[in-house]
């Protein structure tokens, strides 16, 4: 005989076994306000054990949306940086948390026009926006236009824009305050592209640590890099040559490729050039020395991104700015011998 189909878990369903109403049930799994803590535990626990999957078409006729969001990305990012693909794993979590749908859209010159009809059809309902994808056009007028927008990092032009940003200023002063308390006395930086602000940021942070610590700053161990392996290795090799005795690279990828320059040139690590990065999304365990970073909070990042995103869809007052604070993670890279990580 064939299989008797079994009926979907219904929110009556929920509602019956968790001893509540049906409006406190789809409160309680909603998010939303006026239930108890422990009944919207309570309900969220029978609705885990029961199977219980919301019915997105009749959600979306019911409220209006379509329970998508998207996620903005630069098409290379993804190819040759981990942060892109840790932020896109990041994001996804968090929307699936929320019972949000998510669709990545890849930033290119001109966006395709399967991208410009999902927006401008409203198949989505709003956006988050990796502030690395700032600066193509269609972004910025994605931005600017009426589609609810949450950027994770910071708009150069746009300080009105909703947006979740890392600390970077403060961060690389506990960089160069680490270095110093380790004895290095030549502390040179690889300040990634000035025309986005986290890259300012870091440089800032660099400049104002030796104003801090009352050292003079040598401006021949400041030199630009562009977030990528390819460069720095390049760079790196030149930074060398003015003997610097430890590098705070602006990225984890920036590190990676000094570290390639510094084995090249025949120099050990930390004993001769001591190394440091920051995003803490590369496979950095793996490395020979360990790399010191500062490791980015990607998951509180991406969760507050997209809650705040489903409460500005709710109508709700969501604050401007919110900032997250990266976490200085000391290994081999950076530690004298006889250091051991903390």
């Amino acid at each position: 005989m064939p299989a008797t189909a079994v009926p979907p878990v219904t929110l009556d369903d929920v509602a019956r076994v968790s001893g509540v109403s049906r409006a406190a049930a789809s409160r309680a799994l909603n998010g939303r306000d006026g239930v108890r803590d422990d009944v919207r535990q309570r309900v969220q626990h029978v609705a885990e054990s029961l199977g219980y999957r919301p019915n997105r078409a009749a959600k979306t006729l019911a409220s209006g949306r379509t329970s998508v969001i998207g996620l903005v990305m630069p098409s290379d990012e993804l190819r040759v940086d981990p942060y892109g693909a840790s932020l896109v794993q990041a994001v996804a979590n968090a929307a699936n948390r929320h019972d949000e749908g998510l669709m990545l859209l890849l930033a290119q010159k001109e966006p395709s026009r399967a991208v410009a009809d999902t927006i401008r059809d409203g198949l989505i309902d709003g956006v988050v926006v990796s502030a690395i994808a700032i600066g193509t056009r269609w972004v910025e007028e994605l931005i600017d236009a009426q589609i609810p927008t949450m950027l994770i990092g910071a708009h150069p032009d746009r300080p009105d824009v909703h947006r979740v940003e890392v600390e970077n200023h403060d961060a690389i002063v506990s960089v160069v305050e680490h270095l110093v308390e380790q004895g290095y006395e030549r502390i040179a930086h690889v300040h990634g592209p000035l025309h986005r602000v986290d890259a300012q940021e870091r440089l800032a942070g660099f400049r104002a640590a030796h104003d801090k610590l009352g050292r003079a700053i040598d401006e021949s161990l400041i030199v630009a890099g562009d977030y990528t392996r390819t460069t720095a290795r390049r760079v790196g090799a030149e930074l060398l040559e003015h003997r610097p005795d430890a590098i705070v690279a602006a990225n984890d990828e920036t590190a990676i490729g000094i570290m390639t320059a510094v084995e090249r040139a025949g120099l050990s690590m930390p004993d001769d050039v001591a190394v440091t990065g920051f995003d803490g999304t590369a496979a950095l365990d793996v490395l020979d020395p360990t790399l010191t970073t500062l490791r980015q909070p990607f998951d509180e990042m991406c969760e507050l991104a997209v809650a705040s995103l489903v409460s500005i869809l709710a109508g709700d007052d969501v604050p401007t700015l919110q900032v997250v604070h990266p976490t200085l993670q000391v290994a081999a890279s950076s530690l004298r011998i006889g250091g051991s990580p903390p």
